[in-house]
């Protein structure tokens, strides 16, 4: 775990003491190591940036096509992926009492990225699925009958708070092409739209399940098969406090970037630099994330601040689902981990 004598050396500190910590003593260690390393980890989600920058450019000049969204993703995919990679081997570098480059964390999971993707790819399908089948459940459920614009932005507002637990920023988001390109090949089949519905109780308990896959194989190194197997070891016996734990991950993600951006939005309105906008234009905008012709200038600054915002939390969740797979193995198995740990730490010294 984290053996490369190249890239890590022991702290000067004294021996690391493991514990245990309840909730809020995760909530203060993620933001205590987000403060007092952000220049690190800010070099490591600098990646994630040029991945959307890549994605953006992408999108705005390629024909459009059937799998042209679809095509965008898989191009900008592996920046972000191997950026959330090396938040996590950063994070577990410093928790351990180490110190760890940016260019060093992200070596170390571009070296890693075949075994990281496959465990990604899976957890993140299964984390979108509730989403996805909630805007349906909102839209069709609740409002078949109601089609006018005030209506579908209630139904909009509804559905985005429903789901907020399913709405943090994801390195890659594999559901919006899938969904785009079988409402494009199968539209006028209703039922299509209702399998994630239909999924999204099994899509739950994986996405619990599955959490720590991709932390596993970063750390462990286990192969592939095992990884799945590794992560609902840790979970067992505490799914449902996992589960509150990654739900309020996601519920302060959400809400740091929401008052984020409307803080953002409004000084752009006050000091008019973007043109004439109203506290409206800026609603709308957080609601249905919509580039509306009215002010187009606006909308797209909008969308490039929203990106760089969502980078700059990215790391939070990350740091807290890394957190929470060292919580649980000390729970499970302190007494060795310590020693596995305390171990390492003087082969370095």
């Amino acid at each position: 775990m984290l053996n490369s004598a190249d890239t890590i050396q022991a702290n000067d500190s004294n021996t690391l003491t493991l514990r245990p910590m309840g909730f809020g003593e995760i909530l203060d260690t993620i933001f205590s190591l987000y403060r007092k390393h952000f220049r690190l980890f800010m070099g490591i989600a600098a990646l994630d940036i040029f991945g959307n920058l890549v994605m953006y450019l992408l999108a705005r000049f390629l024909p459009h096509f059937p799998l042209k969204g679809l095509v965008t993703d898989l191009v900008g995919m592996p920046f972000r992926l191997v950026s959330m990679g090396g938040i996590i081997i950063a994070t577990a570098a410093i928790y351990l009492g180490k110190h760890l480059r940016s260019l060093d964390a992200l070596k170390q999971a571009l070296y890693q990225f075949r075994q990281m993707l496959a465990c990604y790819l899976p957890w993140s399908l299964v984390f979108r699925t509730p989403r996805i089948g909630i805007v349906y459940l909102v839209f069709f459920g609740l409002g078949m009958e109601l089609w006018d614009i005030e209506s579908i932005s209630i139904l909009f507002t509804v559905a985005l708070l429903v789901s907020v637990p399913f709405s943090i920023h994801l390195p890659i988001d594999l559901w919006d092409s899938i969904h785009s390109l079988l409402t494009s090949v199968i539209i006028n089949q209703m039922w299509v739209r209702f399998i994630p519905l239909v999924l999204t109780p099994f899509a739950i308990y994986f996405t619990v399940r599955w959490l720590f896959a991709a932390v596993v194989v970063l750390l462990e190194r286990p192969l592939i098969r095992h990884t799945f197997a590794r992560s609902h070891e840790l979970i067992r016996g505490r799914w449902w406090q996992t589960w509150k734990m990654l739900v309020a991950f996601s519920v302060l993600s959400f809400a740091i970037q929401r008052i984020a951006m409307i803080t953002i939005g409004f000084i752009l309105m006050l000091t008019k630099v973007m043109g004439e906008t109203t506290s409206m234009d800026i609603l709308k905008w957080m609601v249905r994330y919509s580039f509306e012709s009215s002010n187009p200038l606006f909308y797209e600054i909008m969308g490039w601040i929203n990106l760089i915002v969502s980078t700059l939390i990215f790391p939070i969740w990350v740091i807290g689902i890394t957190l929470l797979y060292f919580d649980l193995r000390i729970r499970k198995e302190g007494f060795d981990l310590e020693i596995q740990i305390n171990n390492t730490a003087a082969m370095h010294t």
